[in-house]
């Protein structure tokens, strides 16, 4: 997969702002990323109707590189 703009950005966002490294919401993007491999679904909270995310191992392996995966 390459990563687009979009991608690298929630990437990055999960890494360095999102509070306990989880991404909160979803969509088309979101989606692309988990069948990559790149961020998992970890669950909801009870106060927020969103999904939460988190990076995977691949996926902080796959940004460092320069967002460039081989399937």
């Amino acid at each position: 997969m390459k990563l687009n703009k979009e991608h690298k950005e929630i990437l990055n966002h999960t890494i360095y702002r999102a509070a306990g490294g989880f991404y909160c919401g979803g969509g088309k993007k979101m989606d692309e990323l988990c069948e990559a491999g790149l961020m998992q679904y970890v669950g909801k909270k009870s106060f927020a109707p969103d999904l939460y995310y988190r990076i995977t191992q691949k996926g902080r392996e796959v940004l460092k590189g320069g967002g460039d995966e081989e399937k």
